[in-house]
């Protein structure tokens, strides 16, 4: 019962987008249009929840693709974060691709570059509402279904474990300020960028999270850059 209270409980923190909403991109024109970005969901959504960021860049001259997890265990996600990787790189010829991912979807994504090679193939990392250092409440949560995100969890202290920024990729991490608790930033001189006021939900759809992401993709850094972690 605590369990399912629980599950809840993050789905109201944690859930699905809200209904989509529009905007015209802004900014100078695409450094590299041809690389591709991907779109990482995260926890209890799925790629339709990433579809209006998804419109939006390609929009803006980026050939954008999001692809649908298939559960919550963030390795067996890395897993097919790098199948679906190999797959838009070869249909695009491109070498490597941007990765932006939102809340759990975040760390599926950087187990994929620091534990299964994928620097190789990216050129940016961009997490949004992703608890880099954990979220208390998913310790009640079994591991193979967002439990994961506990701080004390064993996947969590494996990737947190030495370099933050593994690579020859640009790291940028945003939150918005009503995300809990304060620990979206990594260590190694990342980008770190806070956005007042946007529901953990809304995230995907708000024109400011996309505006940020679009700059990092292009080669800015919308924030500043942090040497150490809020743990």
């Amino acid at each position: 019962m605590l369990r399912a209270t629980l599950t809840l409980v993050l789905l109201l923190v944690l859930g699905s987008p809200a209904a989509p909403a529009t905007a015209s991109p802004s900014g100078a024109p695409p450094r590299q249009a041809a690389e591709p970005v991907i779109l990482v969901h995260g926890w209890h959504s799925s790629a339709q929840g990433m579809a209006v960021m998804r419109d939006r860049f390609t929009a803006a001259g980026h050939p954008a693709f999001a692809l649908d997890l298939p559960g919550e265990d963030n390795v067996v996600n890395a897993r097919a974060i790098s199948r679906f990787v190999d797959d838009v790189l070869s249909r695009t010829g491109a070498a490597r691709a941007h990765l932006v991912g939102h809340s759990m979807g975040g760390l599926s994504t950087r187990h994929f570059l620091k534990r299964m090679g994928g620097t190789d193939r990216v050129r940016t990392y961009v997490s949004f509402g992703t608890g880099q250092y954990g979220y208390l409440p998913a310790c009640l949560l079994a591991e193979d279904q967002g439990g994961q995100m506990c701080p004390f969890s064993a996947f969590l202290a494996d990737l947190n474990a030495g370099d933050d920024t593994p690579g020859d990729v640009a790291y940028t991490t945003m939150r918005s300020t009503l995300d809990t608790p304060d620990t979206y930033r990594l260590d190694g001189g990342a980008c770190f960028h806070e956005i007042p006021d946007v529901p953990h939900a809304e995230e995907p759809d708000s024109p400011e999270f996309f505006a940020a992401a679009l700059s990092a993709v292009r080669g800015v850094c919308p924030g500043r850059h942090v040497e150490l972690p809020i743990r």
